[in-house]
Parts: structure tokens; C-alpha cells; sequence
């Protein structure tokens, strides 16, 4: 299965929660179980909060985004998708749409009032740790 996981989890599995929180274990078994699919401008806007508005280093930012993404798939994202209310989260759908991506994980609401779009699940690390259990 093909995963694109937003900014939201990134952000949330690398710099706030525990190591048995939902997004810690979501990324861990999409790493673990699936193809994490991404595009330039989802690692760049991870790597701009972690720096910008949590003070991490640029190196360890790129260090780690390094390890997590290192069996993934970058798609290209022109820009040309225009289906959400938030315009900043266009990227993720055309991403998933690129990718042939089966889920989109999240935990923005502006998302998740889109699922399903176009046959792509978006769920909440939550739901999607009991997808397939």
C-alpha cells in the first residue's frame, strides 16, 4: 500500500509525542508495512516548521528526514490540484493522486472532511493503525 503522510504527522511524530503515540507508531508501521510516497514541498514544509517555529537544527532536520524517507518515493507536485478549502493542502492531495496512494494520513480537518477523494482513504494515525490489524 502507498501512504502519504501530511506535514501535521511528520511534525507530530519527530518533534511532540511519545514514542507509543499515534503518530509515532503510524509512521512506524507505514515505514515497517508500506511505501511512504512524498513530494518536495511536504518534506519542505516539515523541515520549515521543525527549523522555523521549533528552533531544530537544519542538519538534524535533514538528517533524520533522511533516515525516515530513505525507502520512500518522491513524486512530483506541479501545483495544478485545487480541492481542498485550506489551498496549503492541495499539495498532500496531489501528492496521493501522483503517488497512487491507497491513504493519506492526518490530522487536519480540512483533510479528513474529504474522505474518501478520489478512492484515496484519509484517516487519523488512530484509524489508520487498525487498518488492517
Amino acid at each position: 500500500m502507498v501512504v502519504v503522510i501530511d506535514s501535521s504527522v511528520w511534525v507530530s511524530a519527530m518533534h511532540f509525542t511519545r514514542r507509543e503515540s499515534s503518530p509515532v507508531l503510524a509512521l512506524q508501521y507505514a515505514r515497517n508495512r508500506d511505501t511512504i510516497a512524498t513530494c518536495d514541498q511536504i518534506v519542505d514544509e516539515v523541515r520549515g516548521i521543525l527549523v522555523d517555529k521549533f528552533c531544530w537544527e537544519p542538519s538534524a532536520v535533514d538528517y533524520r528526514l533522511g533516515v525516515l524517507l530513505a525507502k520512500s518515493i518522491r513524486v512530483p507536485v506541479p501545483g495544478n490540484l485545487h480541492a481542498c478549502r485550506d489551498p496549503n493542502d492541495d499539495m498532500v492531495l496531489e501528492c496521493a493522486v501522483a503517488a497512487g496512494a491507497q491513504i493519506i494520513l492526518t490530522g487536519d480537518k480540512d483533510l479528513l472532511a474529504l474522505n474518501p477523494f478520489r478512492g484515496i482513504r484519509i484517516v487519523t494515525p488512530a484509524d489508520f493503525l487498525t487498518i488492517g490489524a
